[in-house]
């Protein structure tokens, strides 16, 4: 089990575990820190568990554009794969070039407070 990390988050100090390592740990709380204090510096008085919500909200907004647009990389991959294969002479298959499904294996990365 990894160490627990220690972070800063709009003045409060979080102890945070992952596997994924200290500098990725610091980098997401930075990423947190970050948009909670655009959102708390936008003019409206919000409470930090509103600033929290939003900045999950915007924060999650954009990690599910990211994955659409790897999506249609992967579909852009794998179609142009099977036209390369074809104009090869190789029987066209509903396998990607990669071996994996389409949309990809994108590993889920868990952080835990704590």
């Amino acid at each position: 089990m990894a160490k627990p990390v220690e972070v800063m988050i709009m003045g409060q100090t979080f102890s945070v575990t992952s596997d994924d390592g200290e500098e990725h740990v610091r980098q997401v709380a930075t990423l947190v820190d970050r948009t909670m204090r655009e959102i708390a510096g936008g003019g409206k008085v919000v409470s930090s568990f509103t600033a929290a919500v939003l900045a999950a909200l915007n924060i999650a907004s954009e990690c599910q554009k990211l994955r659409q647009d790897v999506a249609q990389i992967q579909a852009t991959i794998d179609r142009l794969t099977q036209r390369l294969g074809v104009a090869s002479g190789e029987p066209a298959s509903g396998e990607p070039a990669s071996g994996q499904p389409a949309g990809g294996g994108a590993k889920e990365r868990t952080i835990r407070n704590g």
